[in-house]
């Protein structure tokens, strides 16, 4: 008959080494699939880990906000925080996308005074993993999230694309085959002075975006620098839509 405190000693370690294993590989799944960085919040599970994801994106984008002006003189700011330089224009941006394939179509079209404006966006390429091959679902960027630029607050994207696009104004080519990223995003603008908060002192982990609202941002910036305006480059086309529907 076997020592009952040798069995006891044994079945002990036993437990702890399960326990162990049991802790370890949970751990490794949390960290595998989860919020960006620490602490931040609740586990968030990709799309792909959905059964019955399609990839397919429809979206709409109404209310539509010109950041500056088409024929600004440089220097300007294209970003504006402040929400002073912020022209409503007619017009639309529609979203038809495939998110595992990378391919699809971004169509714009606005309105600035007496011209036209449309901007195809179909060719899509991502640089960096988080871009997913240029079109990437639930995923942080900006700001502080070690994802892209920190141009915008850190914010939650719904949906969002890198590329190339064209402009056409009046029907002519303006603009042939520049860099161009959309983001189905949280709401950057305070709905009331419309500034974007940012950047400011804050002491909680999250962006200065409010998650109350939506928005898609629409960016088209050329290659050559230009340091006098902001963002820094000879070319920086910014529109974004308040009103955002799911098709």
């Amino acid at each position: 008959m076997q020592n009952p405190i040798r069995l006891f000693r044994w079945l002990m370690l036993v437990m702890v080494l399960a326990v162990t294993f049991f802790s370890s590989s949970t751990d490794a799944e949390v960290a595998k699939f989860g919020t960006p960085k620490g602490e931040e919040g609740t586990r968030i599970f990709q799309a792909t880990e959905h059964p019955h994801y399609s990839g397919q994106f429809h979206l709409k984008g109404q209310k539509a906000t010109l950041v500056g002006g088409m024929q600004d003189p440089s220097p300007w700011d294209h970003l504006d925080y402040a929400g002073k330089h912020l022209t409503s224009v007619p017009g639309t941006i529609d979203i038809d996308v495939d998110e595992r394939s990378n391919t699809g179509l971004v169509a714009t079209e606005f309105g600035e005074g007496k011209d036209q404006y449309r901007i195809v966006f179909d060719r899509f390429a991502g640089a960096a993993p988080y871009q997913d091959g240029g079109i990437a679902t639930r995923v942080y960027e900006h700001g502080d999230s070690g994802n892209g630029d920190t141009l915008y607050p850190k914010t939650w994207l719904y949906l969002a694309g890198w590329g190339r696009a064209d402009v056409f104004k009046n029907g002519q080519p303006l603009y042939k085959d520049y860099p161009a990223h959309f983001m189905v995003m949280e709401r950057s603008r305070d709905p009331k002075t419309h500034e974007v908060h940012y950047p400011e002192k804050r002491t909680l982990p999250g962006g200065e975006t409010d998650p109350a609202g939506m928005e898609i941002d629409l960016w088209v910036r050329s290659k050559e620098s230009n340091p006098k305006n902001f963002p820094p480059f000879d070319v920086f086309l910014h529109l974004y839509w308040d009103e955002v529907t799911w098709r």
